[in-house]
């Protein structure tokens, strides 16, 4: 198998430098095992030869052989509904020959997995799916080589079925993977030499399988974001103005103060009502009287198509052969048409939510995000710390859409968590997700043929 951009996450070159953690104290905190590395197409590789490489920041994901057998896959992708923790899982289970069982998936947590730009553009599949069976080809071919050492059996008379690696001719001659990987801490780049299976050769691949997180789900024993407990955490409802792009002039909180246990919070534009029940701040909320210094609206539903039309740039030219004018005048037929389309809410079931702690000088945010390190950044940068006193861990996310690759509400309750002195939830109510999050933006199309 090549080893070259097309089984590379194009993203990847903007994580590079991004961490210090040595590669010794990465793989010190996992213990034994045997690990396989995997990052960036090779030309990004050797230019980056001169500097010093750090880990994780040059790979973008790896796997793990415990000594009890169970393999572990850490990547920055994230489950949302869209069945990534399965299907990944069932490639890794193919190349590695063994049960979907003994697969274990971390995924979206900064502390644990190495940088990822953000899952969106369906791109799991494209690009980290056979980056994973090259990966588990890889881990493969490790595994092989210490059962010849162990058996001392040429490897070309060994096979790998069902977690084990054994003698073709004497199948009963076999050593596990969890007796290979026992006493053993091997880390393995990706490398060129991975094969890996013909579609033909797939018994997990593209099989019917049950989703991995279904019964969870449906019996509700799932943990989103909004399900996370933590000893003194206090609920926030947050001010919002009643446009975009409104400023706040005045805020009178004398009468949400009068309810007990509210503690509220103002930094700047900020104005937030904490409480340890969520419908108390709710109604403490409702009590602020605030003014606001609101801009005349003077694009709505009914001009937006036109405000566009005048907006507009010419476009460039991506492509260009042959005679245009020519063949409409000779053409039997012309066809000319407008599309237009609004702008649209994402609407994920779960909105937008998020949960901070602070230990110490190090911050913890459960976030309902679809780029957790792109979380990290951004609470970093708001709340001027490092990034290494970061950490974001992504639970199931429920729907994301592209929608949640904005994360202000994790900036909220990191900013809320360190103002507060307590652990803060920030989740965005019904009418917030459809007011203030992003659209897909509204345009106009116009085709002719």
């Amino acid at each position: 198998m090549k080893h070259n951009e097309e089984y590379f996450d194009p993203g990847f070159e903007e994580a590079v430098s991004q961490y210090s953690l040595s590669r010794r104290d990465f793989l010190k905190r996992l213990g034994g095992g045997i690990f396989v590395l995997w990052a960036a197409p090779t030309n990004l590789v050797s230019s980056l030869e001169a500097q010093e490489r750090m880990y994780p920041a040059d790979f973008n994901a790896y796997l793990r052989i415990g000594e009890d057998g169970r393999v572990t896959c850490f990547t920055g992708k994230i489950e949302m509904g869209q069945g990534i923790v399965t299907s990944l899982a069932q490639e890794l289970a193919e190349e590695l020959e063994v049960s979907l069982e003994v697969i274990d998936m971390v995924m979206g947590d900064t502390d644990l997995c190495p940088y990822d730009r953000g899952t969106w553009g369906s791109m799991s599949t494209r690009f980290f799916g056979p980056a994973l069976r090259a990966a588990g080809a890889e881990a493969k071919m490790v595994l092989v080589e210490l059962a010849s050492e162990q058996l001392k059996i040429p490897k070309e008379r060994l096979t790998v079925q069902d977690g084990a690696v054994l003698e073709k001719a004497k199948p009963g001659h076999r050593v596990t993977y969890a007796q290979l990987a026992k006493g053993q801490k091997i880390a393995r780049t990706l490398t060129e030499k991975a094969i890996v299976k013909s579609a033909a050769e797939y018994k997990i691949i593209g099989k019917p399988v049950n989703r991995r997180d279904a019964m969870d789900k449906v019996t509700g024993k799932t943990q989103y974001t909004g399900d996370i407990q933590i000893p003194d955490l206090l609920y926030a409802r947050i001010l919002r103005p009643p446009a975009h792009g409104a400023k706040l002039l005045s805020v009178d909180t004398t009468a949400a103060q009068q309810i007990a246990g509210v503690q509220i919070i103002r930094e700047g534009d900020l104005v937030a009502v904490l409480h340890k029940y969520p419908d108390v701040a709710e109604n403490a909320l409702s009590k602020i009287k605030a003014e606001f210094d609101t801009p005349a609206a003077n694009v709505d539903d009914k001009n937006i198509f036109d405000h566009l039309l005048k907006l507009a740039q010419e476009g460039d030219v991506v492509a260009q052969g042959g005679d245009l004018a020519a063949g409409q005048n000779s053409a039997a037929m012309a066809f000319e048409e407008t599309y237009l389309n609004s702008y649209v809410a994402h609407a994920p079931m779960e909105p937008h939510t998020a949960t901070a702690k602070f230990e110490g000088e190090k911050i913890t945010v459960w976030a309902s995000t679809q780029s957790p390190f792109g979380a990290k950044g951004e609470i970093a940068r708001a709340l001027e710390m490092p990034e290494e006193k970061v950490r974001v861990i992504t639970p199931h996310v429920g729907g994301g859409f592209g929608g949640k690759s904005r994360n202000q509400q994790v900036v909220e309750a990191a900013r809320l968590a360190k103002l507060a002195g307590k652990p803060v939830q920030v989740a965005w109510t019904r009418a917030e997700e459809f007011f203030y999050d992003s659209f897909r933006p509204a345009a106009v199309v116009k085709i002719k043929s």
